[in-house]
């Protein structure tokens, strides 16, 4: 699958690129990034020659030999990127969280059903061994009938520094794409984004649609806290902004046989599983299970590149990731005046 990356940065520097290098059924042929001495720079890394670097993304789209896009520019572009790429034909690989709104994201959803092309977003936490476990011991009754559910993210301080905000090429000329917005929620709706989508994405995936949102408070500096209904249990999201010198994310289930904890290792930390600490309820025994190495950044790549090459839609195809967008743009609009659609 020959493959061009559009935007330079550090998730694409630290994650896609080197996630990229390592799959024998990719060619990587060129890098985008509005910044010419990132594009180049990028290029050589990759292995590239410096004229595979382009400021202008148009190029690539324009190539008729590249028949995939990777895009790891900011949000607010995603939309307007995502749709040009599948009028040039191109397959699509999208950073979480997959656009600003829901319309934006039906937009790009329609985009990919008019040129017959993959859609797919990357919550590589749902590709993670640790998740795909968890998942398969749901499916097949193994934590009994769910009484509980709790998802978390307390964001700490350094899980980046050696990561995505310390960039191997950067430009000194380079600007924050932050988006500050005028109103409560909007400013909400970008923290449940960018800090709770990989959460959100990842319950969703392993637990299907709350029916409703029971409770949702919070600010978009500090925390969010909400509590979503399935019925049967209800499911506490918490997302914190804190001060906390460790990573700490992921989701505990508590079942009728056994409670799972799953727990994340930070994205950036390479060929590192999540961590499975699994309870026996009626022998009162823990174990913490092993999972083989593997990076969910590879694995996101690895199942795009099947995706596409097979014509099977990704588990994170368009139509799932939307949900994350819609309930976003809910827990926001409760936190910010009680009202949400669902």
């Amino acid at each position: 699958l020959s493959l061009g990356v559009i935007g330079c940065g550090g998730i694409a520097q630290h994650a896609h690129l080197p996630s990229i290098l390592r799959i024998p059924a990719y060619r990587l042929l060129a890098v985008s990034d509005p910044y010419e001495s990132v594009a180049h720079g990028v290029a050589r890394l990759s292995g590239l020659p410096e004229s595979a670097g382009v400021t202008d993304h148009r190029k690539i789209l324009e190539a008729k030999e590249v028949e995939a896009v990777c895009i790891c520019a900011p949000t607010t572009m995603h939309a307007g990127l995502v749709v040009e790429s599948f009028e040039a034909g191109k397959h699509v690989l999208v950073e979480k969280p997959m656009a600003v709104t829901t319309e934006e994201a039906r937009r790009m959803i329609a985009a990919a059903a008019a040129a017959s092309r993959t859609l797919m977003v990357g919550y590589n936490h749902t590709y993670d061994p640790a998740a795909r476990e968890l998942k398969r011991m749901l499916d097949q009754g193994e934590l009994g009938e769910i009484r509980y559910a709790e998802a978390f993210f307390y964001e700490d301080l350094y899980a980046w520094t050696a990561g995505a905000l310390a960039s191997k090429v950067k430009d000194d000329n380079q600007k924050s794409f932050w988006p500050v917005y005028d109103t409560a929620f909007e400013n909400l709706r970008e923290f449940v984004h960018n800090f709770g989508s990989h959460v959100t994405n990842l319950f969703r995936s392993l637990l299907g649609e709350p029916s409703a949102i029971k409770y949702a408070a919070g600010d978009e500096k500090n925390a969010l806290l909400a509590i979503l209904d399935y019925g049967t249990f209800p499911l506490l999201f918490k997302n914190v902004r804190g001060r906390q010198a460790e990573f700490e994310k992921g989701i505990e289930l508590c079942g009728t046989k056994k409670r799972v904890r799953l727990d994340l290792a930070p994205p950036l930390q390479r060929y590192t599983p999540g961590k499975l600490t699994i309870t026996e309820m009626e022998a009162q025994s823990t174990t913490v299970r092993t999972l083989p190495w593997a990076w969910p950044f590879e694995e996101e790549h690895r199942h795009f590149v099947s995706c596409v090459l097979e014509g099977k839609p990704p588990l994170t195809c368009g139509e799932q990731a939307i949900g994350d967008v819609e309930l976003a743009e809910d827990i926001a609009r409760m936190a910010t005046n009680g009202k949400v659609s669902i």
